[in-house]
C-alpha cells in the first residue's frame, strides 16, 4: 500500500462501473472522500475511505469564479492545504489542479497503476469497457494504451 489519495466522485462512478471500487483500498493507504464528494456519488461501498468536512476560502473561488463543482472544488482545496495527491477526470478540473500545483491522476492513470502492480491483467481493456459503458477515453489515449 502506498500513500494516501483525495478522489473526486468521477473516479469513484467509474470504478464502480466495472466492479474494480476494491482496487483503491488496494493502491492507497487512505482514501479521502470530502463531504461534496460523497453527496455526489452516494453510498461509498469500500472499507478503507475517510471522509473530511471542508472549510476552505479556495472553495469559494473554485466554484463561483472558476465555475467547478462543490466536489472537485473540495478535492482541490483539500489536496491544495494538505499536500495531498488527487484523482479527478474532468478535464477542467485536472487543469486547476495541476495550475494549483497538484500532482493529478485520473481513473485511467489508477488502472495503469493497478496493472503495473499486478492487480489487474490489462488497463487497456478496462479502460476500453469504460469507454463502452459511455466513459469518455479518447481513441488517441486508447491506442498509447494498446502499445503498452
Amino acid at each position: 500500500m502506498h500513500e494516501s489519495v483525495i478522489l473526486d466522485a468521477s473516479v469513484l462512478m467509474a470504478l464502480e462501473k466495472i466492479n474494480l471500487l476494491q482496487l483503491l483500498c488496494k493502491l492507497y493507504k487512505e482514501i479521502i472522500l470530502p463531504e461534496g464528494v460523497i453527496a455526489e456519488f452516494g453510498n461509498v461501498n469500500i472499507e478503507c475511505y475517510s471522509k473530511r468536512k471542508i472549510k476552505s476560502k479556495l472553495i469559494k473561488v473554485l466554484t463561483q469564479d472558476l465555475n467547478l463543482g462543490r466536489g472537485e472544488a473540495e478535492v482541490i482545496a483539500l489536496a491544495y492545504e494538505s499536500g495531498t495527491n488527487v484523482l479527478i477526470d474532468d478535464l477542467k478540473a485536472r487543469k486547476i489542479a495541476e495550475d494549483f500545483g497538484l500532482t493529478v491522476s485520473g481513473t485511467i492513470g489508477l488502472l495503469l497503476k493497478a496493472e503495473k502492480t499486478g492487480l489487474i491483467s490489462s488497463a487497456f481493456e478496462k479502460a476500453k469497457e469504460l469507454k463502452e459503458m459511455g466513459f469518455y477515453v479518447s481513441n488517441e489515449l486508447l491506442n498509447k494504451m494498446a502499445k503498452i
